[in-house]
């Protein structure tokens, strides 16, 4: 049976092996007759076979005897793409199309292969066009949301994956494309705000993050202290900050964080969980339990908040009725975003919303209303609607910093949660195990040993894929593991030599282990595989001025100031490469940019 990217196409069967194809009358070659019968018997018995090789050889020669017939044109088309031979594809089923345009999986056909030759324009334009496409088979739509992904339309992709999701949701390879084109788009998202407003709150809270993932927890800390100085009320602010202080082992500093945060948020799965473990490490397991039924209400696939359920309960805490009510059909007392806040405050989102939906039919383009309407959706777990409401938000203030933010984040939930229905359905997988890996490894810190075991457990699934061994080390790396990262980083450059990733992350232990020669090596072919890693380049620049090459770390550096955003830090390292290099006024300049920029 065929399989395209581990989907089967019963389709392109049917259309191959559906029985003899009848002749087109006048359209042969004098005398060509009788063994034109001849060969629509061999092609009778072949297709009965599914004789793939004598196939091919029939469909060939009847292509020639009669290039007009668009039958022969597709079979020959069809079993070329069986065969792997897509630029043979493509030629067959172009003359199949300019034959006969409305044939059944010929357009199809001739997208998939005008995707599997990386010619995405014209396989998109094919698809568009496909019947199977109108009549929404997932098939179609699958190729189609590939293809949007490829061009780098992922919105689209989406939109493609989703319709063939709805159709087939037991096809894996779907959700799988789809959960991946999620993931994508969240970065895309958050990239986004780091461009346009990256000093902006969020953006500082994203900065955070990111830094606190690098393990830059100072610069962390900075980061949130100024985003909490100018908007107290941000959610995450206060949990991201409780993350770094536990992270510090300042236990009673981030539980204090994360109190804080649910007085804010009061549905912030994370800090519910933090207080959770926090209270059952003191022995209270009562208030612990609390916290933890909240976490499970609004994250109920994760396993590990059953588990300490499990444990809270065995120390002697006792199941109480949540506090969070549905709702329902109360009645409304007063209308109005005010009323919607002290709802959602008291816990109970379901009812704001419905407040705050009656609002925005009167005043729509209130961003407010729909920035606490997000909150409402996010809280309850309707993620697509929140995502729904903040396109909305962007249509009405581009480039919204929160939006922007949120929808990056709500994207990354979707994967998650696209990412948990795959494992249940097949634990086996290796790709799966690295897509739900990676999913522990987005979110907080405290998830990093979770993304260990499941990169293992893809390891142990198959130990010669490069991939596999890069996340491994990417991993290990981020928990400060470097002596366990090391092998498998090599490992992952020994199975391919270009690894882009795993030379930076490799070079980058050997310049924080001081061997600079090994570093500079490793960050170079980084570098050359991947110009875009300017944390690679800036590695490369600090390693080369360490070890004497000072002009060509200071054009790297230089390079650096030009492409990016302004960044105090690195014009502190430039100032440092120009005072190695002797020439004292450019670094005087470089570190008064820096004292300038880190002013504002």
């Amino acid at each position: 049976m065929l399989v395209i990217r581990g989907r089967c196409a019963p389709t392109l069967l049917v259309l191959l092996f559906a029985g003899t194809i009848a002749a087109t009358p006048g359209t042969q070659a004098h005398g060509a007759e009788p063994h034109l019968d001849g060969l629509l018997a061999e092609l009778d018995e072949a297709q009965r076979e599914q004789d793939q090789e004598r196939l091919r050889s029939i469909y060939t020669e009847l292509a020639e005897i009669q290039p007009g017939n668009p039958e022969f044109q597709r079979g020959l088309g069809l079993i070329c793409y069986l065969q792997g031979d897509f630029p043979g594809a493509t030629t067959a089923l172009e003359r199949a199309v300019g034959l006969n345009p409305g044939m059944p999986g010929v357009r199809l056909y001739l997208g998939i292969s005008y995707y599997r030759t990386n010619r995405f324009p014209e396989a998109l334009a094919s698809l568009a066009r496909a019947p199977e496409l109108e009549s929404e088979d997932p098939t179609a739509l699958y190729w189609q949301g590939a293809t949007y992904r490829a061009l780098g339309r992922l919105a689209e992709a989406i939109s493609a994956l989703e319709a063939a999701h709805s159709v087939d949701r037991n096809n894996l390879d779907v959700l799988q494309l789809l959960v991946r084109s999620q993931s994508e788009h969240a970065a895309e998202w958050l990239r986004q705000l780091l461009t346009v407003a990256a000093a902006s709150p969020p953006g500082r809270l994203l900065r955070a993050e990111e830094l606190a993932m690098d393990g830059v927890g100072d610069a962390a800390l900075r980061e949130l202290d100024t985003a909490l100085a100018e908007d107290p009320g941000l959610a995450g602010l206060r949990r991201a900050k409780g993350e770094l202080l536990w992270s510090r082992e300042q236990y009673e500093a981030g539980a204090e964080q994360f109190r804080l945060e649910l007085e804010n948020d009061p549905y912030s799965v994370e800090s519910h969980v933090r207080l959770g473990r926090f209270y059952l490490d003191l022995d209270n397991p009562a208030a612990a339990l609390g916290h933890l039924e909240q976490a499970q209400r609004f994250g109920p696939s994760d396993q590990g908040v059953r588990e300490l359920l499990e444990k809270a309960l065995a120390a002697g805490g006792s199941v109480r009725k949540s506090p969070v009510q549905d709702g329902g059909s109360r009645p409304v007392s007063r209308a109005g975003l005010l009323a919607a806040r002290e709802f959602y405050r008291r816990g109970d989102p379901a009812h704001a919303a419905v407040l705050l939906e009656r609002l925005l039919e009167v005043r729509p383009a209130s961003v407010v209303a729909r920035r606490l309407l997000v909150r409402c959706r996010l809280a309850v777990g309707n993620i697509g609607q929140a995502v729904t409401e903040l396109r909305q938000i962007l249509e009405i203030e581009e480039d919204d910093p929160e939006a922007l933010y949120l929808l990056g984040r709500s994207y990354e939930r979707l994967a998650s949660d696209g990412v948990q229905k795959l494992f249940e359905a097949n634990p086996r997988s290796t790709a799966i195990r690295l897509l739900r890996g990676e999913s522990f490894e987005r979110g907080p810190r405290y998830e990093f040993e979770r993304a260990l075991v499941e990169f293992r457990a893809a390891n142990n699934l198959d130990p010669e894929d490069p991939g596999v061994h890069h996340a491994n080390g990417r991993i290990l790396f981020k928990l400060k593991r470097f002596d366990e990262a090391i092998p498998h980083l090599e490992a992952a450059l020994g199975l391919n030599r270009g690894h882009a990733m795993a030379s930076y992350l490799l070079g980058r232990i050997r310049l924080l282990q001081g061997d600079r020669g090994a570093a500079i090596e490793l960050l170079r072919v980084a570098v050359d595989a991947r110009p875009d890693l300017s944390d690679a380049r800036r590695d490369l620049a600090r390693a080369l001025v360490l070890e004497g090459h000072h002009e060509e770390g200071i054009r790297i550096y230089r390079g650096l100031v030009e492409e990016g955003p302004p960044d105090a830090s690195l014009h502190a390292l430039l100032a440092t490469a120009y005072r190695r290099a002797g020439r004292i006024q450019e670094a005087k300049a470089e570190a008064e940019r820096a004292r300038q920029i880190g002013a504002n």
